[in-house]
């Protein structure tokens, strides 16, 4: 006997073993909206019941649906609906109909609301009583009247009023007249305050944690300061796990809180290897120290080595009077970078001064003394630079692992004045920027654009770091990494005064976590008396990681280029 005929038998007797107790009997339910019919299909009893259910039974839930469909209905606001139901029975299994006309809602003729105790006189009850009276003339519901009180008993909870409860909570409905009176007496009673605050902890001095907590013994109980302080205390660094018990049981007046700090581990290590298109194997390190001292200084170094670019760096960051915000810092870094055009070794000793501004917006002011030994074609430079300047961005998405919506912006200045311990001239100025907007069908489109300008007295010894390249993955795609850019006699790329890039990308989500982009790159760096746009185009496939997507383009340049196409790879969020 074949195997395919083996295989049909096989099948064929699994199927003859079902047997009618495996089988949900149909119920039919039309004249409904999809809210009510799901609302309906929830509460019928008849719906879970199989075939072979005894036909007793059926017919005892058959006449009990008459009262579960009222039920249904009244959750919504319909308290006059009309069924026509048919019940059958054959051989196999049994077939339950259902007609229903909900008719007319209820309409919500009057909402009172009053409020005694501290509430009020409490600016914020008061808005919300103001908001809740419009409910009146809206057909009921008896999850938004549900929702109603709640939200008045979460900002009695939110606002330090634990003990307020409703006197006198009511939902009259006539039915006669097809209308429903909302009337709610909540008793706030006293607003309490915070009590003692108690900080367990060993690692930091007391005054300095104290910055990092908001609520303050004698300022009224708010469950928002609370989650202030302790996303305040998460963020900081210091701590592994942070603890915050409102005392709210047995209280007076006063809610006394405890805070329990447990710390991170003193040292912190990280390894790494990697592959960027743009430089090639990545080989990186970094190590955290966030225990110095008791006063909260810690220290952070970073060391990534590459075939093109090779860093290293290390900081001193000390918090100042808001160490939430404010933080001073001072370092030095070395970088070595072998591109096809150049070749630079550098090394920074900087001064930073970052602050975080409320409206989202981080500023970092510095002063960098830099020393740059730097080779274009046979021409080689020593620069001994010192640059004052300043950055600001901004980052805002709707999800910081996979955003859909948002967008990111970064300006920054920088500039020197010639003198002995600074060999050049110049003033430079740069505006970063991508947008991301969703699109139907799970797309989105991003746009990106990168602006430079530099203005300087002596170009020919302006450092490469400061001059403009573009080519790559985050510049134009289709061109190596720093390609681009103005050529002296020889052919060499020295970069330019002058940086314009703009993108143009859409992005479709395919399958679970992956997805498809295109993409049009175009601009460059020039100077003003020659200007050479280069255009990329590609396709690409995106991976939605759990540490952020993985982008993989395939980009063919459009114009003169050193290859005739080029594969790009990045991992991380764009804004």
């Amino acid at each position: 006997m074949r195997l395919t005929s083996i295989i049909r038998i096989v099948s064929l007797i699994l199927l003859l073993s079902l047997t009618v107790s495996d089988v949900i009997a149909s119920v039919s339910i039309t004249g409904l909206n999809d809210e009510a019919k799901k609302n309906v299909q929830l509460m019928l009893s008849l719906s879970e019941e199989k075939c072979d259910a005894p036909e007793w039974k059926i017919r005892g839930l058959f006449s009990k649906a008459d009262e579960e469909i009222n039920q249904a209905l009244r959750a919504l606001g319909y308290y006059h609906p009309t069924v026509n139901k048919s019940l059958a029975f054959n051989a196999k299994c049994w077939q339950a109909d259902f007609t229903i006309n909900a008719g007319p809602p209820v309409i919500i003729d009057d909402v009172d609301i009053a409020l005694t105790g501290d509430a009020q006189d409490d600016s914020e009850f008061q808005k919300l009583r103001n908001e809740l009276l419009t409910e009146s003339g809206k057909p009921l519901r008896h999850d938004r009247y549900e929702k109603m009180k709640g939200r008045i008993e979460s900002l009695a909870m939110d606002r330090g009023y634990l003990k307020g409860v409703f006197s006198e909570k009511k939902l009259l409905i006539n039915k006669a007249n097809n209308t429903a009176h909302i009337h709610l007496i909540f008793d706030a009673g006293k607003r309490m305050v915070f009590g003692d605050v108690t900080v367990e902890q060993n690692i930091l001095n007391p005054e300095f944690v104290r910055k990092f907590i908001s609520i303050k013994s004698g300022d009224f109980y708010s469950t928002e300061q609370l989650a202030k302080t302790h996303n305040a205390l998460s963020k900081s660094g210091y701590f592994d796990r942070v603890e915050i018990r409102p005392d709210t049981e047995n209280v007076q007046q006063q809610v006394p809180v405890t805070l329990s700090l447990h710390p991170k581990k003193r040292h912190h290590y990280e390894f790494g290897v990697g592959f960027d298109t743009d430089i090639g194997p990545l080989l990186g390190g970094a190590y955290d120290n966030y225990r110095l001292n008791r006063r909260g200084h810690f220290l952070n170094a970073n060391l990534n080595l590459a075939q093109v670019l090779s860093t290293a760096d290390i900081e001193y960051n000390v918090p100042l009077a808001n160490p939430i915000s404010d933080f001073f810092s001072f370092g030095g870094g070395f970088k070595r970078e072998d591109t096809t055009n150049y070749k630079s070794l550098s090394t920074k000793v900087s001064a930073r001064l970052k602050h975080d501004y409320d409206n989202g917006w981080k500023q970092t002011l510095f002063i960098d003394s830099i020393y740059e030994d730097f080779t274009i074609g046979s021409t080689s430079n020593r620069v001994l630079l010192l640059v004052p300047g300043g950055s600001w961005l901004r980052s805002v998405s709707d999800n910081t692992l996979r955003p859909t919506r948002g967008h990111r912006l970064e300006l920054n200045l920088a500039g020197s004045y010639k003198n002995p311990i600074s060999d050049v001239s110049f003033a430079q100025g740069s505006v970063a920027a991508v947008w991301v907007h969703p699109l139907p069908w799970n797309g989105k489109f991003i746009a990106r654009t990168i602006q430079g300008a530099t203005l300087a007295d002596q170009f020919d010894k302006l450092p490469t770091s400061y001059r403009f390249y573009a080519g790559g993955m985050n510049s134009v795609r289709g061109y190596e990494y720093k390609e681009l850019g103005p050529k002296d006699n020889l052919g060499n790329v020295v970069g330019g005064k002058f940086l314009s890039v703009f993108s143009a990308e859409y992005e479709q989500l395919v399958y679970g976590n992956w997805g498809a982009a295109a993409f049009v790159d175009s601009g460059n760096a020039f100077n003003p008396e020659s200007i050479k746009i280069k255009t990329g185009v590609g396709l690409g496939v995106r991976w939605y990681s759990p540490i952020g997507p993985v982008r993989l383009d395939f980009a063919l340049p459009l114009n003169e280029s050193n290859s005739s196409f080029q594969i790009h790879f990045a991992a991380g969020a764009r804004i």
